[in-house]
């Protein structure tokens, strides 16, 4: 559970090794929000699921890497590559610092200084 940059809160993120269904599950949507809503009954006001005001639902690949995240530079044939990748299902938690660790590297790989 976090906040989402324009407002609001996102719920999930989900590890099934394979999956490529690009549909959303119901039953593991309300698996979900009933955990979120026993976790953090303030999103709701105590008041259960029923009082959620869902935006949407969505389905998004995240791939998982074996060894966790990888972002760092590699100079491939004479050119800089900043890889950051495999983030499973932790990708939509972790995209802003990661993006910023990103941002670091290729400013590393050109000799630039990072204005974070």
């Amino acid at each position: 559970m976090t906040r989402a940059a324009g407002g609001g809160t996102v719920l999930g993120g989900t590890y099934q090794k394979g999956n490529r269904n690009t549909q959303p599950e119901p039953e593991l949507a309300e698996r979900i929000m009933k955990r979120a809503v026993i976790l953090c009954p303030s999103l709701t006001g105590g008041k259960g699921i029923e009082h959620l005001d869902v935006m949407r639902h969505s389905v998004g690949f995240r791939t998982c890497r074996e060894g966790g995240t990888r972002i760092e530079k590699e100079q491939i044939d004479g050119l800089w590559v900043v890889h950051n990748y495999g983030h499973g299902s932790g990708g939509y938690q972790s995209s802003y610092s990661c993006a910023e660790e990103a941002v670091r590297a290729v400013h590393d790989a050109f000799g630039m200084r990072a204005k974070l």
